[in-house]
C-alpha cells in the first residue's frame, strides 16, 4: 500500500456506510529505480453525515530514503484542519509476502508541541493468478500529544478481490479527544491500485 516502488503504484479506496463516508488514497515511488530517494504521498477524507461533526481532512507529503527493502524514512509536512499545515518526519516498516503484507509507521511532527502517532495495518490479498481471491485488511491509527489523546481509528475491511478490484464489507472506528469518544460507520468498500 505505500511501499516505495520505482514504478508509482495508487490504491485508492472509497468507502460508504450508515455514518458517513470515507477516502483515502497513497502514492510511493522512486525518483531513480537505482537510489534510494523518493516522494511518499497519502491523503484521507471523512466525510460524516451528521454536520455537527464536520468533514475530517489529512494530507501527507514526505522527500523519502529507502534505507532497504523494508525500511523507509522521511521528512515533510502534514496537513489538518485543525494544525493547519506541520513539518512531520516518519520511520516506516513495510514487508510483503505473497498473500499477506504488514506495515508499521512511526510519525512525528517537528514542532514546539509535536503529535506523535503510530499508523499501521495487515492485509490479506490471497493467491496470485486466480480470478477471484479474498481480500482482508485491518487499518489502525493512534496520535497522541504529550499530555493526552487526541485521535485513533481502527478500520477492517473484508471481501474480495476480482480483476485487480477489491470490494466488501467495511467498518470503521473513530475515537477523538481526550476522552476517546467512539464513533462508528458500517457499510461498503471499493478499492484498487493504479
Amino acid at each position: 500500500m505505500w511501499h516505495l516502488h520505482s514504478r508509482a503504484q495508487i490504491p485508492i479506496e472509497i468507502s460508504a456506510g450508515h455514518s458517513g463516508y470515507y477516502y483515502q488514497h497513497s502514492f510511493a515511488t522512486r525518483f531513480n529505480p537505482e537510489k534510494s530517494l523518493g516522494f511518499f504521498h497519502t491523503s484521507s477524507v471523512l466525510i460524516p453525515y451528521d454536520k455537527n461533526r464536520g468533514n475530517e481532512i489529512m494530507s501527507q507529503s514526505y522527500l523519502s530514503y529507502a534505507m532497504g527493502n523494508r525500511w523507509t524514512s522521511g521528512i515533510g509536512t502534514i496537513f489538518t484542519p485543525v494544525n493547519r499545515v506541520r513539518p512531520s518526519v516518519f520511520f516506516q516498516y513495510f514487508h510483503k509476502g505473497k498473500t499477506t503484507s504488514v506495515l508499521a509507521y512511526p510519525r512525528m511532527d517537528i514542532w514546539s508541541d509535536p503529535n506523535l502517532e503510530l499508523m499501521g495495518f495487515i492485509e490479506y490479498k490471497g493467491a496470485i493468478n486466480r480470478p477471484i481471491n479474498l481480500y482482508a485488511r485491518f487499518q489502525y491509527m493512534t496520535t497522541w500529544n504529550r499530555n493526552e489523546h487526541s485521535r485513533s481509528y481502527q478500520y477492517a475491511r473484508a471481501g474480495i478481490d476480482t480483476g485487480g478490484i477489491q470490494f466488501g464489507m467495511a467498518a470503521n472506528f473513530d475515537q477523538y479527544g481526550r476522552f476517546a469518544t467512539n464513533y462508528s460507520n458500517f457499510g461498503l468498500f471499493v478499492r484498487k491500485v493504479f
